[in-house]
């Protein structure tokens, strides 16, 4: 048994440092696994294991046609995926499994046109989904159809029962694994009082980076966020680069781009805490993490991603459902205006009957309706900077604020009463427990040969739900 493992590049990232202990933790079983990438910076396997194939063609495509342009398949492309990943595929062995890291994310408009040839000639395949378009994601959403006797693999239990609601015949449950740090710390090195509480993310859309300048502004004296790295992503850029600006000229104690000038490790030694505001996430690091480095995590609860971690008995107590803000505080009328343009923008992208459908309308009222006050992270840029401004021109509207967030003032303070979980309890996520996950799986593709597609119109029914909208995260 041998796996070839593909992506789009090997830049820093999520998903190439998943990759990369993924070799090592075959390696550590016994399976031999090469790696087939469209690019790949100098070094980029280096202290890793197995073996590199640079295939451009697997790269991203041009950006510059556009958030919703899709070209379709470029047959000189396909020919060369096609090829590429059958030679290297046959020069490990008949045994070998494809698997494939985030093929439905579309980057590349001929991937999937590829992928499906190579499966149809009967090649053991591996889907591994770390996010899915159909989430609210229609910038990268792809209309081609995707292919059966596939193996699809997703990174929390919430992605697996959803894709085997619209169908897919075969779908495994593939956590990702943890990084114990060189030097842990140990239990009671902490530091204590008013200081940094870090925010280890690179400042994309999704991680809601608005929010973390409201909680900025209720930390104890003293206290203040960091935020490590900006985006990688130039579309990200304006979103980022706005935060940075606005907190500025509000006075947030807040720091942008603190691991561009420090060390990482020296960074969490001196958190007091962690904070998370993202709004999507496929697997949740940014809870387990911290416990591995004796942190506790405050911020904002992911349903989905920390169910898988509250069944196996980990606690998270110090994290909230919701921020709710007073109505007065934004124009509710110009963000029900944008948000009604986004979702038909996505409709449109999903090649959905929007009008029919009354989606518009529905993400309105999920976000503003009823008797409750709007949460702060579902609001889009523009609101939450109003929101910010709001409550620092009037005392009366931050006493409003709090009022209606109790524990929101000096609210870092609650990393001191509390113990992370122990690093024992998080052996499920072990690179060893990983490993053990990967082995279980191949077997199982090898003996069942993957199943049917997942319904691309069940999968979108499954995700496209008002209450799943969140204006920083389309």
């Amino acid at each position: 048994m041998k796996a070839l493992i593909v992506h789009y590049h090997l830049k820093p990232g999520g998903v190439t440092t998943v990759l990369r202990r993924q070799l090592c933790a075959l390696a550590a079983q016994g399976i031999d696994a090469a790696v087939l990438a469209g690019e790949a910076p100098e070094g980029a396997l280096k202290g890793g294991c197995g073996s590199l194939t640079v295939e451009p063609a697997l790269g991203y495509d041009d950006p510059s046609g556009g958030v919703h342009a899709e070209h379709g398949a470029d047959p000189s492309r396909v020919k060369a995926i096609v090829e590429s990943v059958r030679r290297e595929a046959d020069a490990l062995g008949d045994d070998t499994i494809v698997h494939v890291h985030n093929p439905t994310i579309r980057k590349n408009d001929s991937l999937l046109e590829a992928l499906s040839i190579v499966a149809a000639s009967g090649r053991r395949m591996v889907f591994h989904v770390h996010d899915l378009a159909e989430d609210w994601r229609p910038d990268v959403y792809s209309r081609h159809d995707y292919p059966d006797g596939v193996t699809w693999a997703a990174i929390n239990r919430y992605d697996v029962a959803r894709l085997r609601a619209a169908g897919a015949g075969d779908v495994g449950f593939l956590p990702n694994p943890v990084p114990v740090p060189s030097q842990p710390a140990k239990p009671g090195e902490r530091p204590r009082g008013p200081g940094l509480v870090l925010y280890p993310v690179r400042g994309i859309r999704r991680k809601n980076l608005g929010e973390a300048v409201l909680l900025s502004l209720f930390v104890r004296p003293g206290g203040s966020i960091g935020v490590t790295l900006p985006p990688a992503n130039p579309r990200d850029f304006p979103y980022y680069d706005g935060w940075v600006r606005m907190a500025a000229s509000i006075g947030a104690p807040i720091r942008f781009g603190l691991g561009l000038e420090h060390d990482f490790d020296g960074l969490y030694a001196q958190a007091r805490a962690i904070v998370t505001t993202s709004i999507k996430e496929g697997f949740g690091l940014s809870y387990l993490e911290p416990a591995s480095r004796n942190r506790i995590t405050i911020g904002r609860r992911l349903p989905r991603v920390l169910a898988d971690f509250e069944e196996s008995g980990l606690s998270f107590p110090a994290l909230y459902d919701s921020l709710a803000v007073p109505r007065e505080l934004f124009d509710e009328d110009g963000f029900a205006t944008r948000v009604a343009d986004a979702v038909r923008n996505a409709a449109v992208a999903y090649g959905i009957d929007e009008a029919g459908s009354g989606l518009s309308s529905s993400v309105v009222d999920s976000v503003l309706g009823g008797s409750g006050q709007p949460d702060f992270g579902r609001l889009d840029e523009v609101a939450q900077s109003q929101v910010l401004l709001s409550l620092m021109g009037d005392s009366k509207s931050r006493a409003a604020f709090i009022a209606m967030n109790p524990g929101m003032d000096a609210w870092d303070a609650v990393a001191e009463s509390l113990e992370p979980p122990s690093r024992e309890s998080m052996s499920p996520w072990s690179e060893e427990a990983y490993g053990a996950h990967l082995k279980a799986l191949y077997e199982g593709v090898l003996i069942r040969g993957g199943g049917a597609a997942p319904d691309k119109s069940r999968l979108l029914g499954e995700y496209l739900k008002p209450e799943a909208f969140h204006g920083v995260g389309v």
